[in-house]
């Protein structure tokens, strides 16, 4: 674990860089700088055990008031302590599909990324050997050049019952959940959220590799502001009135903070606050003539029959998961089992008017007025093809449970190349400061229908090896 250090202390020091937050974007911003460079990181929150978790029960979300004027219900998870949303995430690591980042260019939606899958590449790879992912027979959908450390999780039955009649588009999931390594392997009993062996790897069972030199940590302060001067980013201010100097920022605090402390600050870039955004979901309970469970992890299959194709003209991407955990047994003799739970996860085209805004005492205020069009036709089109991707006669439901979160905050502070529509850079610079960064999925211009925290990992890496 790093140096504790106070406020005062922190005052006293000269610091190369100021990271605020202590997640995955914070974390791996760290591991691309220097090893001589000094760095103070900044978390609101507390440090709390593994251990503790467990007795405690899992870390509270962070309350944001937001006015909703959708037609269902939102939530946003955001747990206030040291490493962040890794105390909960599931450990899901699929890499972004070559084509989420040409979106706008093949299909004419979206807006365009200023970085490919080439040069996010070798990024992944290094990112999931720190993570000790556990993967393979997926290459010929996600390319790449380093083969996976660790095997895949054992399929569910049912899993491998669609991978041998499909293995076009029926694929094992990459995973953070340990199938070999240096942590416990997965014990599979699905409750990823607060992994009772710590198999998952998290910033407080990975701390080792971020271990290093020079590096303090201060906990129970949040950033209020980034102070300026000149053009410059010249430290940042506590939400308790003390300012830190440094010779650079990054701020890494989730989407919607790291767009309130830039709008705080002063910050008045057209996108800034706008396009916030996550996936939507779906999820159904398919009846089938084989049995479905009893895999070595909580998810095991990930289906791409609906991802890439000219439909993303019109409709969204989806990527399915198949749950190895049943949510309830058929009751038919020798059928109990013979169910998959399937989660249909639609890409979504950031709205202009889901946005972070500030409250008149310059907390956050979200507005949220529902997930674009384009998301929900993705939806429909992957229910109406469920059928054609299950072997055998399978029972669909008309209707599935509509998800009122995915977990993952995007967009508010997009990246590209043009100023004029967007916050950050290629290597999340804000626009005319270079020195500041805002790293994490709120520079996401669109939604892949993956789990973004890979990829959010691998372009923070990259921005902090850029400074």
């Amino acid at each position: 674990m790093f140096e504790q250090i106070t406020k005062e202390a922190a005052q006293d020091q000269d610091w190369d860089v100021i990271i605020a937050g202590s997640s995955f974007a914070a974390m791996f911003f760290l591991k691309g700088l220097p090893e001589d460079t000094r760095v103070l990181i900044v978390e609101k929150g507390q440090i709390t055990s593994h251990a503790d978790q467990l007795t405690d029960g899992e870390l509270a979300d962070t309350a944001f008031e937001m006015e909703n004027s959708s037609d269902h219900e939102k939530t946003w998870v955001a747990k206030t302590a040291f490493g962040g949303n890794s105390n909960c995430w599931w450990g899901q690591v699929p890499r972004f599909h070559p084509s989420d980042f040409r979106l706008f260019e093949t299909h004419g939606v979206g807006a365009p990324w200023p970085v490919s899958y080439d040069d996010i590449a070798p990024y992944y790879s290094r990112v999931e050997e720190i993570m000790e992912v556990a993967g393979g027979g997926n290459e010929a959908i996600l390319p790449r050049d380093t083969p996976f450390l660790y095997p895949a999780q054992a399929p569910s039955r049912s899993d491998s019952r669609c991978m041998q009649e499909r293995p076009d588009i029926w694929v094992p999931v990459p995973t953070a959940r340990s199938n070999g390594g240096s942590r416990p392997s997965c014990c599979g009993n699905g409750v990823c959220n607060l992994c009772p062996v710590d198999a998952k790897f998290t910033v407080l069972n990975g701390i080792d590799a971020f271990s290093r030199p020079n590096v303090a940590l201060l906990v129970g302060a949040g950033v209020a502001s980034v102070t300026q001067n000149g053009g410059q980013a010249t430290g940042v201010r506590l939400e308790s009135g003390e300012v830190i100097q440094s010779g650079a920022v990054a701020l890494a605090t989730n989407a919607i903070n790291n767009a309130a402390i830039l709008l705080r600050s002063g910050q008045n870039h057209a996108a800034l606050g706008r396009y916030l955004h996550e996936q939507s979901s779906v999820t159904f309970d398919i009846d089938t003539e084989f049995p479905g469970y009893f895999g070595g992890s909580s998810v095991t299959g990930h289906c791409y029959a609906f991802y890439d194709g000219p439909w993303r003209d019109q409709d969204a991407a989806v990527l399915i998961e198949n749950y190895n955990a049943p949510p309830s047994l058929r009751h038919e003799r020798g059928k109990w089992t013979h169910r998959m739970k399937l989660k249909l996860i639609a890409e979504d085209l950031p709205r202009a008017d889901n946005r972070v805004e500030l409250t008149s005492e310059g907390a956050p205020l979200l507005r949220w007025n529902g997930h674009a069009d384009y998301a929900m036709r993705g939806l429909r089109r992957a229910h109406a093809g469920l059928a054609d991707v299950i072997p055998g006669d399978v029972h669909v439901p008309s209707e599935g449970a509509l998800s009122t979160t995915e977990a993952h905050i995007q967009g508010t502070h997009r990246m590209g190349d043009d100023p004029a529509q967007s916050v950050v850079d290629g290597s999340l610079r804000v626009h005319g400061m270079g020195n500041l960064f805002a790293v994490g999925a709120g520079a996401f211009p669109t939604a892949s229908p993956a789990n973004p925290t890979l990829t959010l990992s691998a372009l923070a890496l990259r921005a902090g090896e850029s400074l």
